[in-house]
């Protein structure tokens, strides 16, 4: 089952991006971007229906766009943000549209 995991967060984390390198069983295999990262603490008081801007003040920071669909402004745009745990393979997605959080998911935060 932890090879499994290991296998979905590595596959996961290639998939998004590359900077910051993140290290399993000593072996780089993987980079995260944002310099800020999430508890699940923070994680927990975070609701649907928050602001980013109010997701930002709760954990610290801008997150990671990882993916937008539609245009700025727009009633139906849609974009999700990633933050990373401080072992840089945990995270939490946020999906906002129409300037609400609409759904939330993390994985191994602490």
């Amino acid at each position: 089952m932890k090879k499994m995991i290991k296998g979905f967060i590595i596959a996961s984390l290639l998939t998004f991006g590359v900077a910051t390198p993140i290290a399993i069983n000593g072996q780089d295999v993987a980079y995260a971007k944002s310099k800020v990262t999430i508890t699940k603490k923070e994680y927990n008081k975070i609701k649907n229906g928050m602001s980013y801007k109010r997701v930002q003040k709760i954990v610290g920071g801008k997150g990671e766009l990882l993916s937008e669909v539609g245009s700025k402004g727009d009633t139906y745009y849609t974009y999700m943000i990633v933050y990373y745990g401080k072992d840089g393979i945990s995270n939490a997605n946020f999906t906002f549209q129409g300037g609400k959080l609409e759904m939330k998911a993390q994985i191994l935060l602490k």
